[in-house]
C-alpha cells in the first residue's frame, strides 16, 4: 500500500471510529451537541453571533454508515459559531493588515512574511480577522475542498473571497475536525456538494450541511494523538517512497549505459573459442582494403598510430582486440550550406538534408531543411542505408549523439553531421552503432571534443584515433542480439508507473497498471520474487554466468 493510500485509510478509520477504543464512561457526543448549541445562544443572546437558521438533524436515509456507541453524526454547521465567505479586495504590497489567499497557503503551511497586504476598515478588519483555531475552506479551482487551520498568534490578518471561514466552537476539538476535513468521507461529500460546470467549486451552504461523525469529546483528543503520530510516519513513508521513485528513475536512466559497458567490455554474452579471433578479422579487414585501394575504388589513407600499452582503458576477452575507430570505418562530415541557400519547405531541385535535430533516439525526418541540389558534388555525400549520424558540432552534452539513417528518400547531410560507415562487410553496423552509443553515454564523445565559446566540435580526425573494441564476428552478432532485447526492456521500464490516481471528486480509485508490467518496475526495485517465470529467466539470462 502506498503512503497516501495509506494515510486515507488511517483517516477513514478514524472518522468512523475505528483507530482508538472507546470509553463507555465519556460523556456521549449528544450530550456534547447539547453544550454546543446551548454556547451559540449564549453568544446570540449577548450579541456576538447572529442568529442563524438552524438546520435539520441528520436523517436515517443519510447515514453513510454506523457509528460507535457514544458516537452522533451532525452537521459541519452544528459544530461551528459560523460559516461564511472572506472579504473581496485587491492585493498590494502596502497596507494596514495581511490578506490571506488561496495561493499564500502551500503544503499546510503559510508563510506570513510573503503574505501581502490590503487597507481596509477597523469594522472589516474585526468581522474577517483571522484568530487561532479558525479553518479555511478553498471553494474554488483547483484546491477546492483543501483545508487550512489557523495556528498563529498575533498576525493582523484577514482572508480573502475565495476562502470560505469555519469559526468552530470553543467545545469541540479543532485538531479532530481537521483531520475529519482530510478524510475520504469528506471528499466524498466535496464531491457530490460541488457545484458549477466551469471550475469545481463549494458554496457555504454546502458545507454547512455536510455531515460529521461526532465522537464523544476525550475520545476526539485520542483520535488526534493517535493521527499525529501515524501522520508523521505516514510522511517518513511518503519521503522513503519519493527517495525510492528517484533510484527507480536513475535506475531507468543508468540503465542502458550499463547494458551498453558490459557490451562492449565483453561481459554480456559468452565467448566461443571455436570462432575466429578478432585479430584474424582485422587481417581480413586490412587484405580487403587493400585489394579495393589497388582497384581504384577506395583512397589508400594515413596510417593511424599503433595503439599504446598506455591508451588500453581494460583488458578484453580472449578473442577480441583492440582497434582505432578510422581503423574499419570510413567517416564523412556533412556539407557546410550558406543559411541563405537552406529552406524549411521543399522547392524545385531542392534535396531534403539531415541536420542536428535530425539526430534522435531514432532519426526525426521534421527536422530536415531543403537544399539545391548542385551542392551535393561527391557520391558519399549522400545518405545510405543504415548510416550511422553522428552531431559532430552541438553543445557538450550533446556532442556525439548517433542514430541510424533508414530510407529510400535521395538526400544529404549537414555540415554538423558526421557520417559513419564501416570499411568492408566484415564488421556488423549495429554492433558499430552500440559502440558508439556508448562512447556518447559514458562522455567518451565529448572528451575528445574540442570546446569554443558555444559549441563542442567532434572532428572526423578525433573520432578516428578513439579505440574501438572489437570481438569475433559471430559474437557481434550476439551481442546485438542481447542489446536489441535489453534495450526493449529499458523503454518498457520507462513507461511503467505503479502509483494508483485518485480523483478527490469522486473518491474511486483508479486500478493499478497490468501486473505483467508492474513486474517490470518489480525488476528494476529488485523485487524478483513475484515475476513471472519468463521474466525471472531472462533477467537469469542477463545477469547469471552461462554455462555450456
Amino acid at each position: 500500500m502506498k503512503a497516501a493510500e495509506l494515510r486515507r485509510s488511517i483517516l477513514q478509520a478514524a472518522v468512523e471510529g475505528k483507530l482508538v477504543p472507546q470509553d463507555p464512561r465519556e460523556e456521549h457526543a449528544s450530550k456534547l451537541l447539547e453544550r454546543i448549541r446551548g454556547e451559540k445562544e449564549r453568544l446570540v443572546q449577548e450579541g456576538k453571533i447572529k442568529k442563524t437558521k438552524q438546520l435539520p438533524p441528520v436523517t436515517e436515509d443519510e447515514i453513510p454508515y454506523e457509528l460507535p456507541e457514544g458516537w452522533c453524526w451532525c452537521r459541519l454547521d452544528h459544530l461551528s459559531q459560523r460559516i461564511h465567505y472572506g472579504f473581496t479586495t485587491s492585493a498590494s504590497t502596502y497596507g494596514n493588515i495581511r490578506l490571506l489567499r488561496i495561493t499564500d497557503i502551500q503544503n499546510d503551511k503559510v508563510k506570513w512574511e510573503c503574505v501581502p497586504y490590503c487597507t481596509v476598515t477597523m469594522k472589516i478588519a474585526e468581522e474577517y480577522g483571522l484568530h487561532k483555531r479558525d479553518i479555511l475552506i478553498a471553494r474554488t479551482g483547483g484546491t477546492v475542498g483543501k483545508t487550512y487551520i489557523v495556528v498563529e498568534e498575533g498576525v493582523a490578518s484577514i482572508f480573502a473571497s475565495y476562502l470560505i471561514r469555519v469559526i468552530l466552537s470553543q467545545v469541540v476539538n479543532e485538531q479532530y475536525i481537521k483531520y475529519y476535513l482530510q478524510s475520504p468521507f469528506y471528499w466524498r461529500q466535496i464531491g457530490i456538494q460541488a457545484i458549477g460546470t466551469g471550475q469545481p467549486n463549494v458554496n457555504g451552504t454546502s458545507l454547512k450541511h455536510l455531515l460529521v461523525s461526532l465522537p464523544p469529546l476525550a475520545e476526539q483528543q485520542r483520535i488526534v494523538d493517535k493521527l499525529d503520530v501515524l501522520m508523521l510516519q505516514c510522511d517518513e513513508l511518503e519521503r522513503a517512497e519519493k527517495d525510492l521513485d528517484a533510484l527507480d528513475e536513475r535506475f531507468v536512466e543508468r540503465l542502458p549505459k550499463s547494458i551498453l559497458q558490459a557490451a562492449v567490455e565483453g561481459q554480456l554474452v559468452l565467448q566461443d573459442p571455436r570462432e575466429e579471433p578478432a585479430s584474424k578479422l582485422l587481417e581480413r579487414i586490412r587484405g580487403e582494403k587493400e585489394r579495393l585501394v589497388q582497384e581504384g575504388k577506395i583512397k589508400k589513407l594515413k596510417p593511424l598510430p599503433p595503439i599504446t600499452e598506455d591508451e588500453i582503458p581494460y583488458e578484453l576477452p580472449e578473442g577480441w582486440r583492440w582497434c582505432r575507430v578510422g581503423s574499419i570505418h570510413d567517416l564523412f562530415r556533412g556539407i557546410t550550406f550558406p543559411g541563405t541557400v537552406k529552406s524549411a519547405s521543399p522547392f524545385q531541385s531542392g534535396i531534403r538534408c539531415a541536420t542536428t535535430g535530425s539526430v534522435q533516439k531514432e532519426y526525426n525526418p521534421y527536422a530536415d531543411v531543403f537544399v539545391p541540389e548542385q551542392y551535393v558534388k561527391r557520391e558519399y555525400q549522400w545518405l545510405s542505408d543504415y548510416d550511422i549520424l553522428v552531431s559532430a558540432a552541438n553543445s557538450k552534452e550533446l556532442v556525439g549523439k548517433s542514430c541510424f539513417w533508414l530510407g529510400n528518400t535521395k538526400m544529404t547531410f549537414g555540415g554538423f553531421l558526421t557520417v559513419i560507415r564501416p570499411q568492408v562487410s566484415n564488421i556488423n553496423i549495429k554492433y558499430s552503432y552500440y559502440v558508439f552509443q556508448f562512447f556518447y553515454r559514458s562522455g567518451i564523445f565529448s572528451s575528445h571534443a574540442k570546446q569554443t565559446t558555444n559549441i563542442a566540435n567532434l572532428s572526423n580526425q578525433a573520432i578516428s584515433n578513439i579505440l574501438f573494441p572489437l570481438p569475433p564476428l559471430a559474437e557481434q552478432q550476439r551481442i546485438v542480439d542481447k542489446v536489441d532485447i535489453l534495450m526493449g526492456l529499458c523503454d518498457t521500464l520507462k513507461t511503467v508507473d505503479t502509483d494508483p490516481v485518485e480523483n478527490h471528486m469522486d473518491a474511486k480509485r483508479l486500478p493499478f497498471i497490468p501486473h505483467e508490467e508492474e513486474g517490470m518496475r518489480l525488476a528494476a526495485r529488485g523485487d524478483v520474487m513475484n515475476l513471472s517465470k519468463e521474466a525471472i529467466q531472462a533477467m537469469n539470462d542477463l545477469f547469471a554466468e552461462d554455462e555450456e
